[in-house]
């Protein structure tokens, strides 16, 4: 007895099964696939457009030009960008050009609509590939115009350019304008120094350490011009001396009665020899008692230098002359004596004051001469400061350099709409296999052998084809025709998406 067996449908099995479930297929692949490129094309596009940007390094040698801008590669760019993009910066930026036009948004808004927007990527300088660590990035903005998408990452390049280059010259400037003012305070405490040496000089004079070796010069010859005045005191006071013993034993007149000319002694002496000879009414003794009488009138008007003033005698006059001639000089001489002695006693003073006053005075030019040092190394920074405030102005430092300008982009970053529709061409083919494989499994209908179970010993005898009646047909014509007239609305409806997401 032959028993019926069932065996797996191969290639040629499956295609009355999709010819019987046409129908699934025809409404959920395309269903799947319409409606992915309705969304592809419906939702609302983001153009990206990208400028990469280069930090570039000095082309100078550092030790022919040393910058006074802290160099941090590692950092400038992260820094740059917390600096640039800031809601005030792009408030102007978003004044000067709405990359929003028609939204109804603030400025605020629009603004913090570019930051969120903005993205900023390392990337290698020559495959433009992103790198965690390089000295190159790209800098990216999202728009839904292509144009102004360009446009705004133009202006955001713009700004990283001109910032970097701003705030390295500001940095070089504000180093030399310290540095200046480093050297302008230390300039007036080397016046106000000097000022302190000018008076300390004018309080002590010559007794500076400056001055010793003048002041023991000056010691020496005045020691030496006091001998010699001292020896001419010396001698003038002898010539005094004689002088005046011999004007003393000189009678300041003459008496002319005896015609002699003579002196208080000799009166005396004559008059003791005539009164002994003569009685005192003797015309010779009364004569002599009267010239004794003058001599000693005479004498008593002596003045107080020992000179008779109304003297006669000219050998009187004569030595008195030479008198008071030697007693000028001695005078002179002794005043001379006195200030060269007055000056010998101010030089050894200011040589006893030189420790004192050279312990102060090297204290004040120990700090005279560390402000000069001082002074000095800052000049030195202040010329290379100023010569490479010039370099930066100039932009011989590190720069940022514009590899590659944005452009409008041709496609939209967002949404992905190749992916998209792909997905629906997935996701449609899967569904409707799933669709398929259920409606089969959940049919009872016997349409050949492989759907007869096992029954034994019992044989198929025949088999009865299914025939269609015209009511089939019509019906059949009348589902095609509703769904082509539905998949006809649904082509157009995504087609005219498509076409003016297109123009």
């Amino acid at each position: 007895m032959n028993t019926p067996t069932t065996t797996e449908p191969g290639l040629s099995g499956y295609a009355p099964i999709l010819r019987r479930r046409a129908r699934y297929i025809a409404i959920i692949a395309p269903l799947f696939i319409l409606l992915a490129v309705y969304l592809a094309f419906a939702l609302t596009p983001l153009y990206q457009s990208t400028a990469t940007i280069l930090l570039e390094p000095s082309s100078v040698d550092p030790k022919v030009v040393t910058t006074t801008v802290l160099s941090y590669s590692n950092q400038q760019i992260e820094i740059v960008q917390g600096r640039v993009m800031t809601l005030d910066i792009l408030k102007e930026m978003v004044k000067q050009y709405d990359p929003y036009p028609g939204s109804g948004w603030s400025t605020h808004e629009k603004a913090q609509k570019v930051l969120e927007e903005t993205s900023v990527e390392r990337v290698d300088p020559v495959t433009m590939k992103p790198l965690q660590e390089s000295n190159a990035f790209s800098l990216h903005y999202r728009n839904p115009d292509s144009d102004r998408a360009a446009e705004v990452t133009k202006r955001l390049a713009a700004l990283f350019l001109t910032y970097n280059q701003k705030s390295r010259e500001q940095a070089a400037q504000g180093a030399a304008s310290f540095l200046a003012k480093q050297a302008e305070d230390v300039s007036r405490q080397m016046r106000a120094i000097d000022e302190e040496i000018k008076g300390f000089k004018n309080q002590h004079g010559d007794a500076l350490p400056e001055y010793v070796a003048r002041n023991e010069a000056s010691i020496d010859r005045e020691q030496h011009d006091l001998e010699n005045i001292q020896q001419e005191i010396l001698r003038a006071e002898e010539k005094e001396s004689l002088l005046a013993v011999q004007l003393s034993q000189t009678s300041p007149n003459m008496i002319t009665n005896s015609g002699d000319m003579t002196d208080l002694p000799t009166v005396r002496a004559k008059l003791a020899e005539a009164q002994q000879r003569y009685t005192p009414d003797h015309p010779e003794v009364k004569r002599l008692k009267q010239a004794l009488q003058q001599l000693s009138s005479e004498q008593a008007a002596v003045s107080g230098n020992g000179i008779v003033a109304n003297a006669n005698n000219p050998l009187y006059l004569t030595t008195a002359n030479q008198l008071q001639s030697a007693r000028k000089e001695l005078t002179t001489l002794r005043a001379q004596a006195a200030r060269k002695t007055a000056l010998i006693d101010s030089y050894e003073q200011m040589l006893r004051r030189t420790p004192g006053v050279e312990r102060e005075y090297s204290e004040i030019q120990r700090r005279r001469n560390s402000l000069q040092t001082t002074y000095q190394a800052i000049q030195d920074k202040l010329q290379n400061a100023q010569i490479a405030q010039n370099f930066e102005t100039e932009q011989g430092g590190e720069r940022f350099t514009l590899l590659r300008e944005p452009f409008p982009p041709r496609l939209p970053v967002y949404p992905n709409r190749i992916g998209l529709i792909l997905l629906g061409v997935v996701l449609g083919g899967l569904f409707a296999g799933i669709a398929v494989a259920m409606a089969e499994a959940s049919d009872t209908n016997v349409r050949d052998l492989r759907d007869l179970p096992a029954f034994g010993d019992a044989v198929v005898l025949a088999s009865i084809p299914s025939i269609s009646n015209t009511r089939d047909r019509r019906r059949r014509r009348f589902v095609f025709v509703s769904w082509a007239a539905a998949y006809a609305a649904a082509l157009f409806i995504v087609g005219t998406v498509v076409v003016s997401s297109l123009k």
